[in-house]
């Protein structure tokens, strides 16, 4: 609170103690009172009114610079009026009363909101748990009557089951620690199980696969991170080049982290562009030339990874590569 401020509060407070003075001066001017008596009386007045006021300032000064510390440490602000002190002063207690009840109200509302994305979400959930039968279904019925017709028609099941995979870790994504186990990872198997994902696909594109030192171990969660290398070489895939494209898949390993890249020869990312792609929604140049390009693959991908403990960087040159590195502990498990 500024002095100012409080100043301009207690204007007419100020206004009428002049006010009163003159009044009294005029008034013992009139009794012919001795000057110097009323000078001493004026002047003790002042100072009575000066050092009441300045305590009072002091006072409010205090309570609210309380207030403002216990609102910076509060990680949910709206519960301040759960946390603050009752005040004393009549008007603070009026104020406090009405903030008691907004908050109430309001945390009334939260409470529907967030029953609501519950349950949406468990909703969400559940629908991508019972479509996924019928898309599995699908895939073992093009499996086992072959034929051109029924290997395009698996395709785009593979696909639709790629964008269901996204709802479901999207609709998880602010609950992940509920959902992972970090534990010891062999990263060869879970790059070989993405691989093997996706070979079908990769075959048909007649990309090339090279793997290089990825008997690594590393501490992570291995479904979370299948699920961020598989849209990365889902991207990788869609952004290839017409000819000789490829994928090379490594790791470079020092005390503490593992460094997992995949880099792959393809069209690249614009320079201005590089720095938006981990943006909710972002699809650049090259996305907007894909009708299928949602924009919350490499979203979901950085999320995931700094909910995990990991990071997640690009390089890129536009018409050259496209690198991604991810960074994951090696040796010292992440907190839960």
């Amino acid at each position: 609170m500024k002095f100012t401020g409080y100043i301009k509060d207690k204007i007419n407070a100020i206004l009428a103690f002049l006010i009163y003075n003159i009044i009294i001066f005029t008034y013992t001017n009139a009794l012919q009172i001795d000057k110097n008596v009323i000078f001493i009386l004026f002047t003790i007045s002042c100072l009575f009114f000066i050092t009441g006021f300045f305590m009072a300032y002091q006072r409010k000064r205090k309570y609210w610079q309380e207030i403002e510390t216990i609102l910076d440490n509060l990680p949910e602000k709206y519960l301040l009026s759960e946390v603050m002190k009752k005040p004393r002063n009549s008007q603070d207690l009026a104020y406090y009363k009405i903030l008691k009840r907004a908050n109430k109200s309001m945390l009334e509302n939260v409470n529907q909101s967030r029953k609501a994305q519950k349950d949406y979400k468990e909703y969400i959930e559940s629908w991508v748990h019972e479509i996924k039968i019928p898309i599995t279904s699908a895939k073992l019925l093009c499996e086992n009557h072959k034929s051109e017709l029924t290997s395009k028609i698996d395709d785009e099941m593979e696909e639709i089951n790629n964008f269901v995979e996204q709802a479901l870790f999207y609709a998880r994504l602010d609950c992940v620690s509920n959902d992972f186990m970090i534990r010891k990872v062999n990263l060869e198997e879970a790059i070989r199980n993405v691989l093997a994902r996706n070979k079908k696909s990769m075959i048909q594109n007649q990309m090339k696969v090279e793997i290089d030192n990825i008997q690594v171990n590393a501490y992570t969660d291995e479904k979370w991170l299948e699920f961020i290398l598989n849209q990365l070489i889902v991207n990788s895939i869609k952004y290839r080049k017409d000819k000789d494209s490829a994928v090379l898949i490594g790791t470079e390993e020092n005390e503490k982290n593992v460094k997992l890249w995949i880099q792959d020869n393809g069209i690249g990312i614009k320079p201005s562009e590089l720095d938006r792609i981990f943006e909710k929604g972002f699809t650049g140049t090259n996305g907007r030339r894909q009708t299928k390009s949602t924009g919350i693959g490499l979203y979901l991908c950085q999320k995931l990874c700094e909910q995990l403990g990991m990071g997640i960087e690009a390089e890129s040159k536009e018409n050259e590569f496209t690198k991604i590195t991810i960074t994951i502990p090696r040796e010292k498990k992440i907190e839960q």
